[in-house]
């Protein structure tokens, strides 16, 4: 006997194999009984639960069915030619300054935890002289016929 198990004739660990076999023999004979009974379907309780509905979308979400907008458009959209990218230096360096200075805090966190401050420092710099180069290439004037002149611009 282990620790566990209660010694004295109550022992709810100590049955014998044909009680085991018995006392099953009982709850299989209870549940044949239960399942056996005939169902009356006009009484809601023994019913079984309706299966869930399927998921409905509100008549507001669904597509529109009437006519469509692309049928109504006469002249086939093309979009305007957008701008060449800038060749003065100030874009590339910009450019640069937003993607290496990242690039490098990240090498620093991942692989060189414990360098210089020096190189944390310059890092952190590259990542803000990026931004303010970005800033400060913004045009001075907006022209409102221009689309896309709609914000900063490297």
């Amino acid at each position: 006997m282990t620790e566990n198990q209660p010694d004295g004739p109550d022992n709810p660990f100590d049955h014998s194999d044909d009680e085991i076999d018995r006392r099953f023999d009982e709850l299989v004979a209870d549940w044949h009984e239960r399942t056996a009974e005939p169902i009356d379907l006009d009484d809601p309780e023994p019913m079984p639960p309706a299966p869930p509905v399927p998921f409905q979308v509100p008549a507001q979400w669904r597509a529109g069915t009437g006519p469509s907008i692309v049928e109504e458009q006469d002249e086939e959209f093309v979009p305007p030619v957008p701008p060449d990218l800038p060749s003065d230096e100030g874009f590339w360096v910009t450019l640069a300054c937003l993607v290496i200075g990242p690039l490098w805090l990240l090498y620093l966190f991942f692989f060189d935890r414990y360098a210089a401050t020096l190189w944390w420092v310059l890092a952190i710099g590259v990542c803000f002289a990026g931004m303010a180069l970005m800033v400060l290439r913004q045009p001075k004037n907006r022209d409102e016929d221009d689309p896309y002149d709609d914000g900063a611009r490297l």
